[in-house]
This record gives C-alpha cells, structure tokens and sequence, in this order.
C-alpha cells in the first residue's frame, strides 16, 4: 500500500472526476465546525480534543475528495473513528458523573446546593472503558485491510448508533425537567445528522444508474450537517457535564449551540420554569416565595439512573 494509491469511488468523481471541487470544498465546513468549537474558553481538555478531532477530519476529509487516494482517505476515516469513540468515553464517563452525584445542603445558605461527585471509577467503568478502546483499535486497524475496508459505512453506521443510544441513556438519567431543556436540542442534532446521511446514501446509490447533476448536491449536504450536527452534540454533552447554575444553552444565529453566562443573550426569554444546569434547583414559578421549602424546590438530576 502506498500513500497515492487510489482509493475512491464517489459520484463527484463518476460525473466530474477528480479532483471533486464540491465535496472539497464543503469538507472545509467541518473544520470551521470544529475550530469554532475549539475557540471556546470555557472547553475542558476533552471537549477540546473533540472539537480538534473534528477539525482534523475536515482536513482530512478535504485532501480526500480532492486526490482520491488512500493516504488521504485514511486520514479522513481514522480521525472520525477516534472522534466518535471519544465521544462515547466521554458520554458514558458524564453518564457516570451524574449517577453518582451527591446533593449536599449548604448549611450556611438555605438556598444554594453544594455538588460533589465521585472522582473514583468503578470496576465497570474501567472494564467499559478497556472495551471502547479495544473497539476503536480494532476498526482502526481492520480498517487499513483491504477485505474490511469497503464495509467501512457499516461498522461506521454502527459505531454511530451506539453513540446516540449513549446519549440517549444519559438524557433519560436526567430530571425531567432538565430532560425538557436538552432533549428537543439532542433530538434535533441527531436527526439532521441521520437524515443528511440518509440523502448523501441516496444519491450515491442514485448516482449508479443514473446521470443527474443534483445528485452532487448529497455529499457536501452530509458535510455540512455532521459537522453542525456534532459540533451541537458536543455541546449538549458539555452542558450537561458543566452542572453550572449560571450557565444556558442556547441557539444562536447559525442554529449552533453556545452555553452562555445568563443573561448574556438579551433576546433569549426566561420562561416559567428556572433551571439550575446542575439539576439540584428547579423552581417551578419565577415568583415563588424565597421561604418555600427545599424539598418542594428541587429536583436531584440523576433521577432516572
């Protein structure tokens, strides 16, 4: 194997040939997603690992579509293998953060929560943890082999699913009324991403059998949207981890999640219901009186796990 190989068999390349000028392009979209996330100040070192990643396989992903050979389609594919793992770690360790919350009363102030969690891992934590990563190992390596390479898609498919049904499991651990604030935001993520790769399959497919130029407008759909669509999810995760009361998430002109200081968008509405990111305080009506008890106004967000 050599690094100009060639290694490619897009739509783009089936009507235009190479270099694809459109898929090019639009994979530059990815790497904004990604520096955009990275500039972030309030980013912990994983989340800017995450963000990098994805940055990285924009590059990649753009040096692909534009040479077509295996070099660079391994440096498309193996960045997004480690980023979507990653994101699994990252989810299930928040997963296991909220769980394991513990809600203390300050006994100087009536009306603050103090969180500590556990910094400890259990056993199964760590056998989990073993197991992503003999996972990511094992595709990255299968994936430089020739007979494993073409169902790429597949297993990438799969690792994907896998990813959502963590996220999944983290927002049902949460309090209801903490579920409220990121479940629509999840939800819309995660349908953008799958049905912007459902439309770049079908084009692809399509693009057998028949020669119709709208069909070049698929790929760089897909570009666009994994990386909003991710870039959202890294953030409804971070949020979620955060446990910040001065924090919301909020969308911003693009339609991209930004977790801000409150107030510090004036045109976003304060509904009925005040949160606290951490899910220890959720105050049911904004004139509730400062006496009520603590019991009546709180909620611990790891209700569900």
């Amino acid at each position: 194997m050599h690094w100009t190989d060639i290694d490619h068999s897009f739509c783009e390349e089936h009507l235009l040939g190479l270099p694809e000028y459109f898929n090019s392009i639009s994979s530059l979209v990815i790497v904004f997603f990604g520096i955009y996330g990275l500039m972030n100040i309030r980013n912990d070192l994983f989340i800017d690992i995450l963000y990098a990643s994805l940055a990285i396989v924009g590059i990649g992903s753009t040096g692909y579509h534009w040479h077509g050979n295996i070099g660079w389609a391994l440096f498309d594919e193996m960045p997004i293998i480690v980023t979507v793992f990653s994101g699994i770690i990252y989810t299930d360790n928040v997963h296991y953060i909220i769980c394991n919350n513990k809600v203390i009363k300050d006994k100087d102030k009536d009306d603050d929560i103090m969180i500590t969690t556990s910094a400890r891992h259990s056993y199964s934590q760590k056998i989990s943890l073993l197991t992503y990563l003999v996972g990511m190992y094992t595709f990255l390596i299968s994936n430089v082999m020739a007979n494993y390479r073409m169902i790429f898609p597949q297993i990438f498919t799969g690792v994907v699913t896998f990813l959502y049904y963590k996220i999944y499991l983290l927002v049902r651990s949460l309090d209801p009324v903490f579920q409220t604030i990121v479940m629509s935001k999840v939800r819309n993520s995660c349908l953008i991403i799958c049905a912007s790769g459902a439309v770049w399959t079908f084009t692809e497919i399509s693009c057998k059998y028949v020669d119709y130029y709208i069909l070049l407008l698929g790929h760089p759909m897909w570009h666009f949207f994994i990386g909003h669509g991710f870039y959202n999810l890294i953030q409804v995760i971070y949020f979620i981890k955060l446990q910040n009361a001065n924090l919301h998430l909020n969308y911003n002109y693009a339609f991209l999640l930004q977790i801000s200081q409150r107030g510090e968008f004036p045109q976003e509405e304060v509904t009925e219901t005040e949160y606290v990111s951490s899910g220890a305080l959720a105050k049911y009506s904004a004139n509730e009186p400062s006496s009520s008890s603590l019991s009546n106004r709180s909620r611990t967000i790891s209700a569900g796990c």
